[in-house]
């Protein structure tokens, strides 16, 4: 009985150890992604606010949309003429 309660031990604080290193691991890399990335590019973590294109309602982050006239839209094409306005 001795033997499993040794044995189990063992195992358990080999566990322990591979765990504590992985986690070590996975903090040094976090800390080194932190640290590496440009000045000017958002966190992973954060949110970009959303908008929706004023033409076909899909949604995407703001600052790949087109903002033309107060409205948002996802690509060129979808920006209405100006044909109208014109007299």
């Amino acid at each position: 009985m001795a033997r499993i309660l040794i044995l189990l031990a063992v195992v358990l604080g080999v566990f322990w150890w591979l765990r504590s290193r992985a986690e070590a691991r996975h903090d040094q890399a976090a800390r080194t992604s932190r640290t590496s990335r440009p000045a000017n590019a958002p966190d992973k973590g954060s949110a970009e606010a959303m908008v929706q294109c004023a033409h076909c309602g899909v949604h995407l982050p703001r600052s790949e949309a087109i903002a033309w006239r107060g409205l948002h839209y996802c690509r060129r094409s979808h920006l209405p003429d100006d044909s109208g306005d014109r007299a």
